[in-house]
């Protein structure tokens, strides 16, 4: 977690030391590394030039068992190397993998130009067929996390419950009242899509015709993620960065289908999308929302900025579930 300065705290309100600091970056970085390696012979696409896609590969379905192992792996490694110091540490790792092996591919227009040539008579359905493939990203993800609290659990024991520093009104290590729920979580979850989704739109506004750049697309998804979860973050707090991961499927099949409802401009060239929505690769939209989603966690959790807020959240409902 991140303080008002950029210093990293543990859930405990302690600073991470340099050694902590040091594990993190190695897991991010095996991380990576993973992905950027093996996963890339078991991701890549059939055409070189080709961008990371079920659509894109033949065998898709092995495709998706090798990357959900992968996944999988990734995530627990990261949890056995940073896994006391930041929760939800294997779920960031195994989406910056993901993230990272979909930058070696092509592009979401390289992507729109082999569905062009390979299916040309069946455009409109292609938002659809990108909204189920982000799904199966989804699954990849979300099982990598469940695989990460287990060994997190089997390494470390039961997590601790979330705990303030005593500047919300609060002694030091007193536990946070459960209060709210499931219910207090979908709350949070709609309202971080939501605003995910007005924010993309704002943030890629005057691109319809421009190039598709993996830059590009990441930062929007990124911001577009942050700014959702602070939003739901203000107007409902949670405690656990599970309800802002599950806004991120939203987000993209959301996406995906305002662009299958919006009509399409003609005259553009098949590299360039009809809708800002399109300019996004399904495994980008989950892994880089997933990611965005944990961190935002990460530096909203700060007991310095829940102190400053603290009548905001007394009257509030927190749930403590969901701890990675």
């Amino acid at each position: 977690m991140t303080d008002v300065t950029g210093s990293l705290m543990t859930e405990h309100g302690r600073h991470l030391s340099f050694s902590d600091r040091a594990a993190t970056w190695v897991a991010w970085a095996l991380a990576g590394t993973i992905f950027l390696t093996i996963g890339w012979f078991a991701m890549a696409p059939d055409d070189p030039l080709g961008a990371v896609s079920v659509l894109t590969r033949h065998g898709a379905w092995m495709m998706l068992l090798q990357a959900a192992g992968l996944a999988a792996v990734t995530a627990a490694l990261a949890t056995v190397i940073a896994g006391r110091r930041l929760p939800d540490v294997g779920t960031f790792a195994a989406a910056v993998g993901l993230a990272a092996v979909s930058l070696r591919g092509g592009t979401a227009g390289s992507l729109l130009i082999q569905w062009a040539d390979a299916a040309p008579v069946s455009q409109s359905s292609l938002p659809i067929l990108l909204a189920l493939e982000a799904m199966a990203w989804f699954v990849i993800v979300f099982m990598a996390r469940g695989f990460s609290i287990g060994v997190g659990q089997w390494c470390f024991g039961a997590c601790p419950e979330p705990r303030r520093d005593g500047g919300g009104g609060h002694t030091e290590g007193e536990p946070l009242s459960p209060r709210g729920g499931a219910t207090h979580g979908i709350k949070h979850m709609l309202i971080a899509a939501g605003a995910a989704l007005l924010t993309f739109k704002i943030l890629s506004a005057g691109l319809s015709t421009r190039s598709v750049q993996h830059g590009q697309a990441c930062f929007v998804v990124a911001a577009s993620v942050c700014i959702g979860s602070y939003v739901a973050y203000w107007l409902v707090p949670v405690r656990s960065a599970l309800w802002a991961i599950l806004s991120v499927p939203f987000l993209a099949v959301g996406g995906y289908v305002w662009a299958r409802l919006s009509p399409s401009p003609g005259g553009l060239p098949a590299s360039v999308p009809a809708s800002a929505f399109l300019r996004v690769l399904p495994i980008q939209y989950i892994a880089v929302g997933t990611a965005a989603a944990v961190a935002m966690f990460w530096y909203l959790y700060h007991p310095v900025f829940e102190s400053a807020n603290q009548s905001h959240l007394s009257s509030s409902h927190a749930s403590p579930e969901g701890r990675g």
